[in-house]
């Protein structure tokens, strides 16, 4: 999909007017803390050095505004249907926090771990759960269903197993429960719980309490107030939403999700735009119709690389069938003539030969059968156009044009929301204001 590029005039909502030293801006009242934002800043210039401020203010304020607007239209079992088999939005936003602090901080982080004596010393006790308790939680030859939860008294059962006891550095003390464990489990993991895989559950504890340490860290010694924290929650919830408004309108490049908004666009497609839109894109609907071809097989491998070394050396394709080719027509240089798509006793070759460039041998195939190998030239091919009238057609530039249509309601949406919005910046302490924020953004 070519990247929507819309240079929004928000001047109009707004206003270069903020002037506390501690905020970037305020989207809808909301605050947008400066150090915040320079820990997105930092994360970003991680992958391009070159990103520069602006376009991360920006993104942070497009993501708020279609965050929200995804928030007030639709509930997470709609933006997010995978959290049954995926990780539940609470665990995957947490991750996805540990992970970005992770980024910022990874040298301070990983030099104060260093200096606690590693996690291990966080733990005060190891605890081994008895199995009669993990049975109330996991009966006996309970299997997982693709969708499956634990009931309601079996998460009050499997909040009752603690599997360690720790405190973190901060002073914090807590406890890591299986329940806890299995709330940060997607259906891979959730099947070796159930199954009854003791290291597998000891390592995801242990690894839970390496994210709490980083919160902890976080929160005590990285020099980020609360509200800092809450930006870097924020963003990557108004991220998450985003990215499942783009999905749900059809913008969003996932082939293994139905867009029921986009099909309903591409079901309203007329025969007359069909027709325009083949009309104006025929470059799309040209299709081979024939090839013109010839072969060299072999039942050896070594006979064919002989083949093939022979016509890098200069020796014409049908000479060397002749020479090589333990076919039926190697007397006439392994001439196929003019191929049709899927024809003959060979589909699998005529395939090949529609695939391949005209002029130049094919490097050594083996056949799908395994009893030879093939090299194949193409010498000519003729192309056509698709009739207008064609299924085939019909579904390019329906999806087409659907999607085009999808593309403009995003862009009005985007707009009105723009012009609804009220958004204060911080020139001061940003170095830029309102005028820089030129949205620039791929859906």
């Amino acid at each position: 999909m070519a990247m929507l590029i819309a240079s929004l005039a928000v001047s109009a909502v707004s206003r270069d007017s903020l002037n506390d030293p501690s905020l970037a801006a305020r989207v809808n009242g909301e605050p947008i803390s400066l150090a915040g934002l320079a820990v997105l800043h930092s994360i970003a210039a991680h992958s391009d050095r070159r990103t520069p401020l602006n376009k991360v203010l920006a993104s942070v304020i497009d993501n708020r505004l279609l965050g929200e607007y995804a928030l007030r239209h639709y509930d997470d079992a709609t933006l997010f249907p995978g959290t049954g088999v995926a990780f539940s939005r609470a665990a995957a936003v947490e991750d996805q926090l540990v992970a970005t602090l992770r980024r910022a901080y990874k040298t301070q982080l990983d030099v104060a771990l260093d200096k606690a004596g590693g996690l291990d010393t966080l733990v005060n006790r190891r605890h081994v759960p008895e199995q009669a308790m993990l049975e109330q939680v996991f009966p006996p030859k309970r299997g997982l269903r693709l969708n499956s939860e634990l009931s309601t008294a079996q998460m009050a059962a499997a909040r009752q197993i603690v599997l360690l006891s720790y405190r973190l550095p901060g002073g914090e003390a807590g406890q890591i429960s299986l329940a806890d464990v299995w709330l940060k489990q997607n259906i891979q993991g959730k099947t070796q719980l159930v199954g009854g895989d003791a290291g597998y559950r000891d390592q995801q504890a242990m690894q839970l309490l390496a994210s709490r340490y980083v919160l902890d860290w976080a929160k005590h010694a990285s020099g980020l107030a609360p509200a800092d924290l809450a930006l870097l929650q924020r963003a990557i919830e108004d991220r998450d939403r985003r990215g499942a408004l783009l999905q749900l309108l059809g913008l969003a490049a996932d082939m293994h999700y139905t867009s029921e908004h986009l099909n309903r666009l591409i079901a309203t497609v007329t025969p007359a735009e069909i027709r325009d839109y083949y009309n104006r894109h025929q470059e799309e609907f040209r299709r081979i119709e024939r090839v013109r071809a010839s072969h060299i097989q072999c039942k050896e491998e070594a006979v064919c690389q002989r083949a093939y070394a022979a016509l890098g050396k200069g020796l014409p394709f049908g000479e060397a069938a002749r020479r090589f080719s333990d076919a039926a027509n190697a007397a006439e240089g392994g001439a196929l003539g003019w191929l049709l798509p899927k024809d003959g006793a060979a589909p699998w070759l005529h395939e090949l030969a529609f695939a391949l460039p005209p002029g130049k041998p094919s490097r050594l195939i083996r056949e799908p059968n395994g009893s030879g190998w093939q090299i194949v030239l193409v010498e000519a091919r003729e192309e056509g156009m698709q009739a207008p009238e064609s299924e085939a057609v019909r579904y390019i530039a329906s999806q087409a044009i659907g999607k085009k249509k999808a593309l403009a309601e995003f862009k009005a949406l985007r707009e009105k929301l723009y012009r609804d919005a009220d958004i204060a910046i911080n020139p001061t302490a940003l170095g830029f204001g309102q005028s820089a924020l030129n949205i620039q953004e791929q859906p």
